[in-house]
């Protein structure tokens, strides 16, 4: 976890942590952590790029953007970091990611953010990918300080089926589903659903924990028809799976507003990690673009990795 990074994980803790959070409701926060998965540094369109994320690039216009904001390599270990507010070497989650194979996962010794929040008094909730371990259930965000969970366990599964290698790894609480619908889309409507039936009078911390852009690049076939212009058949479905998590983004943030609570929620947008510049395809075409030859990851580096971070919040200043 690089300083840049540790300093919105730290920020959110301090937050978390704070006495006056716990005594004066008037104080708390709703918070919403947007976490994309391998985003490429420049594949947005406020950096410049092709790809149209006016939603996202909304947000960056009325936050505040961290520029030199510095993430984990890979998947596990930036999830980790987020959700401790340690370095992931201080448990031993600093190497790869925990695969299907895999029996460990957070330890369970660690206090976490969401359990941190739910002491000061927040509803707690997280849609889609987890990657924390899902041998064990202790393991799983429901006993890791979330409420409530919608999503998947494990890292990359097929976004229509919700499966990977033949087992569905898609679930509501505890309860595995086989549900029909695209991954980005069905978190987006469980993440509107409930903004829409939050109380008011409590505040509420959702991590929107995003697949996508990450494998297996699969979208819809309405969503790839906008990018026909772009030749390549693999980077025309990247762009098409960003589209897609800028139209969520765009829900939530529209039922913020209907709800009435968009002045008093904190929205934090940012990558886990860069675009796998290095490994996306066999014959290592890149996807992900960075906005420079540092803009990407692949699963060798060791380095902070440049992604993206933007913070806006009305009631504090931030914009």
């Amino acid at each position: 976890m690089s300083r840049f990074n540790s300093f919105v994980v730290l920020a959110l803790w301090a937050l978390a942590a704070s006495p006056a959070l716990a005594e004066s409701p008037a104080v708390r926060p709703n918070i919403i952590f947007i976490m994309a998965d391998d985003l490429g540094n420049a594949d947005l369109g406020y950096r410049g790029s092709d790809i149209r994320t006016p939603h996202i690039d909304r947000l960056a216009k009325e936050g505040v953007l961290l520029e030199s904001f510095y993430g984990e390599p890979v998947c596990t270990p930036a999830r980790a970091a987020l959700m401790t507010g340690r370095y992931p070497m201080r448990y031993g989650l600093q190497t790869l990611v925990i695969f299907p194979s895999h029996t460990y996962g957070l330890p369970v010794d660690e206090r976490t953010l969401p359990q941190a929040l739910k002491e000061a008094g927040y509803d707690t909730y997280i849609v889609g990918k987890w990657h924390l371990g899902h041998a064990d259930k202790k393991y799983w965000p429901q006993n890791r300080g979330f409420e409530h969970f919608y999503g998947n366990l494990v890292g990359e599964v097929d976004y229509f089926s919700k499966d990977r290698g033949g087992v569905i790894d898609w679930q509501r609480d505890g309860r595995f589903l086989k549900e029909p619908g695209y991954f980005t889309d069905l978190i987006g409507d469980e993440a509107v659903k409930l903004i829409e039936q939050q109380n008011p009078a409590k505040p509420f911390f959702l991590y929107f924990a995003s697949l996508a852009p990450h494998a297996p690049y699969q979208a819809p076939e309405a969503d790839k028809e906008k990018y026909k212009s772009i030749a390549d058949p693999n980077r025309q479905t990247y762009a098409a799976m960003i589209d897609a998590l800028d139209v969520q983004i765009g829900r939530i943030v529209a039922a913020l507003d209907k709800k009435k609570l968009r002045e008093n929620t904190i929205i934090l947008f940012a990558s886990d990690n860069g675009g796998p510049t290095k490994r996306a395809l066999r014959d290592r075409r890149a996807l992900g673009r960075g906005a420079d030859s540092s803009g990407g990851r692949t699963v060798d580096e060791r380095e902070a990795t440049p992604v993206q971070c933007a913070i806006p919040w009305r009631q504090g200043g931030a914009s």
